[in-house]
């Protein structure tokens, strides 16, 4: 009997890990120094998806939020005006996990610029979202280069990295 369970766990443990081999990104914790996870995600308004590949030679800010959360509605009016202090050098996605519905009322009532978009339910989880606001800083490499709890910090972050020649 114990013969004919061998052959079971060893397909179990190959089967993870080929998956492992496949999702190493979604293992390993985000970090500053390490490449951002690529993902394509759906605007809230409808509009086409927008790819992280596709911002490749400007500065991307995620910023993970949900309408509940108290902190990230204080973060967003700070989050809209560094947005429009930075103009086109920085692409921000503001990314919504909660409710689509109310996401895109607050945005279309306070008039924020962030681009508005809607967690597929793995993104967040890759980038290792845990609390909420969650702020990740990509430089124009594709490199992360801050993640952090605090939009200020990520303002900083990214001020430092338009101010590099």
């Amino acid at each position: 009997m114990r013969w004919a369970i061998a052959p079971v766990v060893a397909m179990c443990v190959a089967l993870n890990a080929g998956w492992i081999a496949t999702h190493l990104d979604w293992l390993r914790p985000l970090v500053a120094g390490r490449a951002a996870p690529d993902f394509a995600l759906p605007r809230i308004d409808g509009g086409a998806p927008v790819a992280l590949r596709d911002l490749r030679g400007q500065v991307v800010v995620v910023e993970f939020w949900a309408t509940w959360c108290r902190p990230c509605l204080q973060a967003l009016p700070h989050l809209d005006a560094a947005t429009r202090r930075w103009g086109p050098r920085v692409a921000v996605l503001a990314v919504n996990v909660d409710d689509r519905e109310r996401a895109a009322a607050l945005f279309a009532d306070a008039g924020y610029a962030p681009t508005l978009l809607a967690d597929d339910g793995d993104t967040a989880d890759r980038y290792g979202v845990h609390s909420l606001p969650h702020t990740v800083v990509i430089d124009a490499g594709g490199v992360v280069r801050a993640v952090t709890n605090r939009p200020a910090d990520a303002i900083a972050a990214v001020d430092r990295l338009l101010a590099r020649p």
